[in-house]
């Protein structure tokens, strides 16, 4: 029964994803915000489609396998303080034994990760503590750092990072991966509109 649950669970992904990243966006944008960027709630979205070209170079950077229907239509939320731009927010939709795990990502203007929050996610190894070990673990790291975490393939993390999660390690992966996809899609997608906002090229 989990393994035809697997599949069908697959299958809404892959369907969601190819119709332009679906699952791809902030269920509550205000409580996402709130909670990545303590109490702020002012946000615009930018919306802009993937390109195939931009596929390719999310794929270039990363150590592992990306299916192409995971990255279609997606949504740049810029936190705002007062008016005034502070980071971003995006949403990925990752496969997981117990279905889809949601997360909301906050990035900082420099491409480092300001953190996470949980969406949606059914595993019971979901709960504030791992939320709790994986911001403290991830926060303010760049691509090369969270790189860095993972095997020279990409598919487990460097023992350092297992010793550190050991039942939780699976969601561990999963947030890592899920991590430098996030950056690699910001930095590629929306470079211009990133460098307008910050001023850093």
């Amino acid at each position: 029964m989990k393994i035809i649950a697997n599949l069908l669970s697959l299958l809404i992904f892959l369907s969601a994803n190819m119709a332009h990243g679906a699952y791809c966006s902030l269920r509550d944008p205000v409580t996402a915000i709130k909670t990545l960027y303590h109490n702020t709630n002012q946000y615009r979205s930018i919306v802009a489609p993937i390109t195939n070209k931009n596929r390719d170079s999310v794929k270039d950077l990363l150590p592992f396998t990306l299916h192409r229907s995971e990255i279609g239509k997606h949504t740049l939320y810029m936190v705002l303080d007062n008016n005034k731009p502070t980071g971003f927010v995006q949403a990925r939709s990752e496969l997981a034994e117990w279905g889809l795990i949601e997360i909301a990502w906050g990035i900082n203007f420099d491409m480092t990760i300001n953190g996470l929050f949980f969406q949606r996610c059914r595993s019971p190894k979901c709960n504030q503590v791992l939320s709790d070990k994986l911001n403290n673990l991830l926060k303010d790291r760049s691509f090369k750092e969270i790189r860095d975490m993972l095997s020279d393939d990409g598919t487990k993390t460097a023992s350092s990072i297992a010793s550190k999660f050991s039942e939780s390690n699976d969601i561990a992966l999963l947030a890592i991966r899920s991590a430098l996809k996030t950056i690699a899609i910001t930095e590629i997608t929306w470079k211009k509109e990133i460098t307008e906002i910050t001023g850093i090229k």
